[in-house]
């Protein structure tokens, strides 16, 4: 009886393991497409602003590394299998969608993006062209 008593008290709600390898807190509640955009979208804008940082003050030290970072994270998530059953498990039990993948490419695209735009005024601001 005091078993029972005890994994009364102290019940807690149970997930996945692979959610656990995932990296997915159980806390933070199911994973929703709004949820996985605002999360990427937070990233982004960091990257996006030491990139433009980088470049407009010409820091290659801090430029060349976010922007593989960034490309690197491009690569990673257009690299997910959809039919990988660890990803299937996951989106199962509510701990990723079925588009991160494609949500975390297209964020960090935007910093690449944004950054050669900032690079391209730049050197039209320096050269004097309009």
């Amino acid at each position: 009886m005091a078993i029972v008593i005890v994994c009364f008290l102290y019940a807690t709600n149970g997930y996945a393991e692979v959610c656990d390898k995932g990296g997915w807190n159980p806390a933070s509640g199911p994973i929703t497409i709004t949820s996985e955009i605002a999360g990427s979208a937070v990233w982004s804008l960091i990257i996006t602003i030491l990139l433009s940082v980088g470049i407009l003050k010409r820091w290659r030290w801090l430029a060349w590394p976010i922007t593989l970072l960034s490309m690197g994270m491009v690569l990673l998530g257009l690299s997910d299998d959809p039919e990988d059953p660890a990803i299937l498990s996951m989106i199962a039990e509510g701990c990723r969608t079925g588009s991160s993948g494609l949500i975390m490419s297209i964020s960090f695209v935007m910093p690449l993006l944004i950054g050669t735009v900032v690079a391209a005024l730049k050197s039209r601001l320096k050269s004097g062209t309009k």
